[in-house]
């Protein structure tokens, strides 16, 4: 991690890594497949302790998710040039690696707990899945940290990005009157009355 923040993605090199380290190849190629494999496992799982710290304390859902993303406001800002290093590096791309978004290991597993939690307690909607809040929540998150790396529209603190961020998030998340839970898996949906039900119906009296 040291290296990519001193020299960038392309000025490190795998040589480098074991010397400074001071391992073997052969040790290093045990648990890495190359220079990316650290970077992909560092943005994969490097929030999920932050999330954890949360989930113990005290107070709603709500705060603790606006607690979290403070927190990863934080550690960005602080290490600004690895997260640098990892956007440009594109080794953390879910469409070249779908894992990303089905491991059991990514932290958006933890996030979805988090959702879960909130939906129980009626802090947020329960007409989508915490799988889709979580989506919807990262999206968001993902544009405002691309912006902020680009200074695009402005030079704002990250913080206060992400803070924005969650606000827009929460007007979708909240309940509204009317919401209802999606059907379980493997639940046939409500047949819409359309149409042609409706002439079917007709013709039947």
């Amino acid at each position: 991690m040291a290296l990519f923040r001193e020299r960038g993605y392309e000025g490190t090199t795998v040589d480098e890594i074991v010397r400074r380290a001071d391992v073997s190849q052969p040790t290093f190629y045990k648990y890495f497949s190359n220079k990316d494999a650290i970077l992909r496992e560092h943005a994969f799982t490097g929030f999920a302790t932050l999330l954890e710290d949360e989930a113990v304390r005290e107070g709603t859902v709500e705060a603790r998710m606006r607690s979290y993303l403070q927190s990863i406001a934080r550690q960005m800002t602080q290490d600004r040039q690895l997260w640098y290093v990892i956007a440009v590096s594109n080794v953390y791309n879910p469409i070249r690696d779908p894992q990303l978004l089905s491991s059991s290991a990514a932290g958006t597993r933890l996030v979805e707990v988090a959702i879960a939690e909130g939906q129980r307690r009626g802090e947020f909607t329960a007409a989508y899945s915490p799988q889709r809040l979580a989506s919807l929540l990262e999206g968001v998150m993902f544009r405002v940290c691309v912006e902020w790396g680009a200074r695009f529209p402005d030079t704002r603190p990250l913080g206060q990005c992400i803070d924005e961020g969650f606000d827009l998030f929460m007007r979708a998340a909240r309940p509204a009157p009317g919401d209802v839970a999606p059907p379980a898996k493997g639940a046939r949906p409500p047949r819409a009355v359309g149409r042609s039900a409706r002439a079917t119906s007709r013709r039947k009296r």
